[in-house]
């Protein structure tokens, strides 16, 4: 072995130790967020993401907030280690807040069908694309047939009229009285963009690429709707794109996202999936990725719900294709129950394909104040057997007051008692990952990852119960 490699085993820097999220989730005093961080180099962590949560009180994205972050950026050039960014006034990434959202046409919208009985039921919805009447054998659709608003008549007993509308989501509290973001648009990705990430370059862009490496996003999606209901993602753009890129209209076929209901059905469900997940991808991922790029930051973080196949189609697609676009492309590891080696292997497959060296984890979430150290290390060690080399611990306190002390504990950091001597859990990974960060996988076995069956399969004449 090397002397620099020797040397780096022997005590390794901070770029091969753990960067917990941060949670500021209070009133946000300079000299207190200072002291934190030098307990954090005590612990063996080698940085930190500074994350807004529930409970803050210093304004978001402001110039006291500025100026809290300027000074962990400076107290972490003291201490050696990484101070890196979070995109997003909690979670999910996108609306800033609710500060980009308060522009009506950035709002997240999604396209609903309805299964109606009446008229009178048509009558009362808004934003309508499109109505069809439907004939059913059992739960099974079999033939639709296109009614104009002002010809309606009411239906059979095997029928049902399906009314497919554009919902755009209500105001909600957790955005701040506004609303998810429209993540499909670039218009207002690009908004997004110009509200968050050139903000923290003006305040803090010289320590882009040094002390500040990069800057998380957090489970960007195109939202998903109540289970009751047959949702799909939209975006005004939506009909204009589908018809560029495959050639026909899809406001006169819509039953077919729904129905198999001849033997088009699949081959739409496939185009539209696909459409929705380019304009994702693109829009937010490729736009998000090529501004890190060109300023220096490794664009990192998930997207939701990547476990499965079903849930990667209903709120983004396809998280590889996401992925493709970030330069160091993460997971999300919920409690201490779930093995979920499909998705470690998504994150290392896309690093690997695309040579990037770094695959984060956010993990520890809701593994509760009962998780033992012990379980610390069986955690990160089947993760990093699949490829997983930076690890950011889900959740490190700035306080436990108030609601804050609610927030998906445990909290890893000087509100447990083994915190002084989590520095054995740290040395342990750091040196893992300065052996595994050097190498490169080889693979003998190529397997075809099937999300885009799901997507055609993705109908419901299938009983709810088996899907």
């Amino acid at each position: 072995m090397t002397r620099k490699l020797l040397k780096a085993l022997a005590n390794p820097p901070a770029e091969f130790r753990g960067k917990p999220f941060w949670a500021w989730n209070g009133k946000l005093v300079p000299e207190e967020l200072r002291r934190q961080i030098r307990v954090m180099k005590a612990m063996g962590l080698g940085g930190f993401f500074m994350h807004s949560r529930v409970g803050l009180e210093t304004p978001y994205l402001s110039e006291e907030w500025f100026e809290c972050v300027r000074a962990c950026v400076d107290e972490a050039k003291k201490q050696k280690m990484e101070a890196w960014l979070y995109d997003e006034d909690r979670w999910p990434s996108g609306a800033a807040g609710g500060l980009v959202t308060r522009e009506p046409k950035y709002r997240s919208r999604l396209l609903v069908m309805q299964q109606l009985q009446s008229i009178r039921q048509v009558r009362n919805v808004q934003n309508i694309l499109g109505v069809w009447l439907a004939d059913f054998d059992g739960n099974r659709c079999v033939s639709t047939q296109p009614v104009q608003m002002d010809a309606l008549q009411e239906p059979a007993e095997h029928q049902r009229l399906l009314c497919f509308y554009v919902e755009i989501q209500a105001a909600s509290d957790w955005y701040n009285g506004q609303t998810y973001l429209d993540t499909l648009n670039p218009e207002a990705v690009k908004r997004f963009i110009e509200v968050t990430h050139e903000a923290y370059r003006r305040h803090c862009g010289d320590d882009f690429g040094k002390a500040i490496p990069g800057i998380f996003t957090d489970e960007p999606n195109w939202r998903q709707a109540r289970a009751s209901e047959f949702h799909y993602p939209w975006t005004d753009l939506f009909p204009e794109k589908f018809r560029e890129r495959y050639g026909y209209d899809l406001l006169a076929l819509l039953p077919h996202l729904a129905f198999d209901i001849d033997e088009r059905s699949r081959q739409i469900r496939w185009h539209f999936y696909d459409c929705a997940t380019w304009l994702f991808t693109t829009s937010f991922a490729k736009q998000i990725g090529d501004w890190c790029q060109a300023n220096n930051l490794l664009f990192t973080g998930h997207v939701l719900m990547e476990e499965t196949l079903q849930s990667q189609t209903n709120v983004v697609g396809a998280a590889m294709r996401f992925y493709e676009h970030m330069q160091a492309p993460g997971m999300d590891l919920l409690t201490e129950y779930k093995r979920e080696y499909h998705t470690a292997k998504q994150v290392s497959s896309v690093a690997r394909q695309f040579n990037r060296r770094w695959r984060l984890t956010e993990t520890y979430g809701c593994t509760g104040w009962h998780f033992p150290l012990a379980g610390h290390k069986a955690l990160g060690d089947w993760q990093l057997a699949l490829g997983i080399n930076l690890r950011c611990h889900h959740l490190t306190w700035y306080t436990m007051e108030g609601q804050a002390k609610r927030d998906f504990p445990a909290g890893i950091f000087h509100h447990s008692p083994w915190w002084r001597i989590y520095s054995v859990i740290e040395d342990y990974f750091a040196r893992c990952h300065v052996l595994f960060s050097r190498g490169r996988e080889i693979r003998d076995i190529a397997v075809i990852h099937p999300i885009e069956s799901m997507w055609i399969l993705q109908n419901h004449d299938i009983d709810p119960g088996l899907r």
